[in-house]
């Protein structure tokens, strides 16, 4: 019998998928705290995960561990290289919340050319003669910077050539091929591209390589005025860098799904600087939040853990596949 840990509430159809196995007990936990866990992890052989935070300390406590498959892709809430040195997959759901990232993307893009909030405001509080003062950005004809070509960037591509932009992709493994296809230009270095993006959107995994890849020195090269979007993990950008940059206008506005803190600490001063910004769209890490994702991600995520007793789980599917290779 293999015993399966539900850290946080998933979408019925994924559980389903794990009751439906005779040799599976499903144990689910109350809540996803430190203490909660370490009580319910020893014996356990598998883990579906969301935000629950598995450091090394935590997953120790489970000498039986097979696999630890998460509800989504972003996995900077587990400690896979201790994982990997146990020679323990963790599992993604590939490109199961790749069209909510991109549509949320695409809507901050518009909330933001249009001033949607302002406009808005306008009607509700019986202020009509302000429009005049709200005038929007056209997105036809202007320049999108997709950092990261990978399930989301492909998505996010051709919907922003649907409005009739120009778009760049920048990935360091790049399928130029790809690019071509959809109308777009292909780069490896996405520094070469900033002075002429009008819209910089980040869709990349957060990693040593990739921390702070927005900084000041970025924010710079910019195009003045330009539109920053990160639905991507918040560590990629540097918050204090951005924060300097729109308060130069060397940033015109900025939609953020992702903090280096979540939620964002009102006492911190440079997020409580950001959220009090009228030209930054916000959102709760709402980039997965839709019911087709939710279901999605819950299925894929209970699969991958059934494929991985199988002994049939998918490459594609796993996280740390390079650091299992080097073992």
């Amino acid at each position: 019998m293999k015993r399966v840990l539900v850290t946080e509430p998933m979408h019925e159809d994924g559980l389903a998928l794990l009751h439906e196995r005779a040799d599976i007990e499903v144990i689910y936990a109350d809540d996803p705290t430190h203490e909660t866990l370490a009580k319910l992890l020893p014996n356990v052989h598998g883990v579906a995960i969301r935000t629950a935070k598995m450091p090394a300390s935590l997953l120790a406590s489970a000498p039986e561990l097979e696999v630890v498959s998460r509800h989504g892709v972003g996995c900077d809430n587990i400690d896979v290289a201790h994982l990997s040195e146990r020679g323990i997959p963790v599992a993604i759901a590939n490109g199961a919340n790749s069209t909510s990232v991109a549509e949320l993307t695409m809507g901050m893009l518009l909330m933001l050319s249009r001033q949607l909030v302002a406009v808005d405001a306008v009607v509700r509080y019986d202020n009509w003669q302000a429009r005049a003062g709200l005038l929007a950005t056209d997105l036809e004809d202007a320049t999108m910077l997709v950092v990261g070509f990978g399930r989301v960037g492909r998505k996010v591509a051709p919907r922003a050539r649907a409005f009739g932009m120009n778009v760049t992709v920048a990935d360091i493994v790049l399928d130029r091929q790809l690019a071509d296809d959809m109308g777009c230009e292909g780069i490896e270095d996405f520094h070469e591209a900033l002075p002429k993006a009008d819209v910089v959107t980040l869709h990349i995994p957060l990693d040593e390589r990739n921390y702070h890849l927005m900084s000041s020195a970025e924010f710079e090269m910019m195009k003045p005025g330009g539109v920053l979007i990160n639905c991507a993990r918040g560590g990629v950008v540097d918050e204090a860098a951005m924060l300097a940059a729109l308060e130069s206008g060397q940033l015109g506005a900025a939609g953020l799904d992702v903090f280096s803190e979540e939620p964002p600490p009102r006492d911190d001063p440079v997020l409580a600087a950001l959220m009090k910004r009228d030209d930054v769209v916000l959102a709760p890490h709402a980039g997965a939040a839709s019911y087709g994702a939710m279901r999605s991600m819950a299925v894929m995520a209970a699969q991958n853990i059934l494929d991985c007793f199988d002994s049939k789980l998918k490459p594609d599917n796993i996280f740390n596949l390079e650091g299992l290779n080097g073992k």
